[in-house]
């Protein structure tokens, strides 16, 4: 019989990590929160973590509703250090720039031209694996 070859998908996709989903910092997190997470997750080119943002006008058509459950849920993923603002917007003055965000598990990248309140990163914030171990013996105990 002949093997049949599966075309793979060559589109992008939007992930989290199992070594972050696994972790309580994620799965306790609200459903809407971790809905967030996957829309910043969907923004992330692999060259871009620090410049995600997450604005109502832009995630209306998503799905997202209201705003306040935006900030709310931003504040969730920030407590839980999933995602870390890198750089404050501004409002007022005729201009309106957002807040910028990286997630955690990947480095904080150099972007060009795009100044951060925080610098880049060779490696990722948070080693989700090695901090797994140890929150996994002290579930054991």
């Amino acid at each position: 019989m002949a093997r049949i070859k599966h075309k793979k998908n060559k589109g992008r996709f939007a992930g989290v990590p199992d070594v972050v989903m696994n972790h309580p910092d994620y799965y306790e997190r609200s459903f809407s929160a971790k809905a967030l997470l996957f829309e910043f997750a969907l923004q992330y080119r692999g060259n871009n973590n620090g410049k995600l943002c997450a604005v109502h006008s832009q995630l209306k058509e998503r799905g997202w509703s209201s705003d306040t459950t935006l900030r709310n849920n931003i504040g969730e993923l920030i407590g839980a250090n999933l995602i870390v603002k890198t750089k404050h917007g501004l409002y007022g003055a005729g201009k309106r720039l957002p807040n910028y965000y990286a997630i955690t598990w990947q480095p904080i990248d150099d972007i060009a031209g795009f100044d951060m309140e925080i610098k880049s990163t060779v490696v990722p914030i948070r080693a989700f694996s090695v901090e797994l171990k140890v929150v996994g013996k002290k579930h054991a105990a």
